[in-house]
């Protein structure tokens, strides 16, 4: 049965711990505050992979990425608009998503955020997520408790899954998976904001069919630090990444988060592919 992240995996002291997060912390608020000026301002487009992009996409991610370079010159930054390879030659990566819930976003919803992490020899050791318009904003550092607005938060108790509960799912879950589940089921269109209810208390689940490494790398620690678990749907470990180079554009992670082990052990068998 899976664990949350061990604490004893960094050796990193407390004070360099506050540095980057306070450093991910300011440049997701940064952010946050750029994309929101450009809200229902900012013309989409495809990418070659299918999904959208905008501008503020594009001006988020350089920023976030020059502000890292600006206090870290020497470490790596995996981006979603920018470098999708991760190359373990680096001792820290940083690993941004500079808008996720980018069709939201671009449709007018407000249910987007932008995510920031730090891999520490592969493993997120910090974690910040911002939904500007929503006013959310959950962080944590690895050792340390997770939080939203800077109080501290903790996955569901429950022991059993209801009918009066709430599973977050993709668009993609009922085309590949039947859900076999009480739980009554929400699409918000960001994979983050659907992890972090998990981690929050507010849903026992959730289900992501295609995410990649930069929707999970900060809420893998989010949801660890407030008590639940993250693993891929054949129930394997997301992090630490494999000691490989390797380019994560296409690399896709169907992940379940559960707000705790009992919840894990009824959903887990409950998702069957289509």
């Amino acid at each position: 049965m899976p664990q949350p992240l061990e604490t004893t995996q960094t050796d990193l002291t407390g004070s360099q711990l506050t540095a980057f997060h306070e450093l991910a912390l300011k440049l997701a608020l940064e952010a946050g505050q750029l994309a929101a000026d450009a809200f229902r301002h900012s013309a989409a487009r495809r990418k070659g992979d299918g999904t959208l992009v905008t501008l503020a996409d594009e001006r988020n991610d350089q920023a976030i990425t020059e502000g890292i370079k600006a206090v870290y010159p020497d470490h790596a930054v995996l981006s979603e608009e920018q470098d999708t390879v991760y190359d373990p030659i680096n001792e820290f990566t940083w690993v941004i998503d500079p808008i996720d819930g980018t069709t939201n976003f671009a449709r007018g919803l407000l249910i987007w955020g932008v995510s920031i992490a730090l891999l520490h020899r592969g493993q997120p050791v910090v974690g910040v997520v911002h939904f500007p318009l929503l006013q959310e904003t959950y962080a944590a550092m690895i050792g340390h408790s997770a939080t939203r607005n800077g109080e501290k938060i903790q996955s569901a108790s429950d022991k059993k899954a209801g009918d009066q509960q709430l599973i977050m799912q993709c668009t993609r879950t009922v085309r590949r998976y039947r859900v076999e589940t009480p739980l009554k089921a929400r699409i918000l269109g960001s994979a983050a904001y659907h992890m972090t209810k998990v981690a929050d208390g507010t849903a026992l689940a959730g289900i992501e069919t295609t995410p990649k490494i930069w929707d999970l790398a900060a809420v893998a620690l989010i949801l660890s630090e407030a008590g639940a678990l993250l693993t891929t749907l054949d129930g394997g470990p997301i992090f630490p990444t494999p000691f490989v180079r390797h380019d994560y554009l296409s690399h896709a992670y169907p992940s379940l988060a559960a707000a705790n082990q009992d919840i894990y052990r009824q959903i887990f068998p409950a998702i069957l592919p289509r």
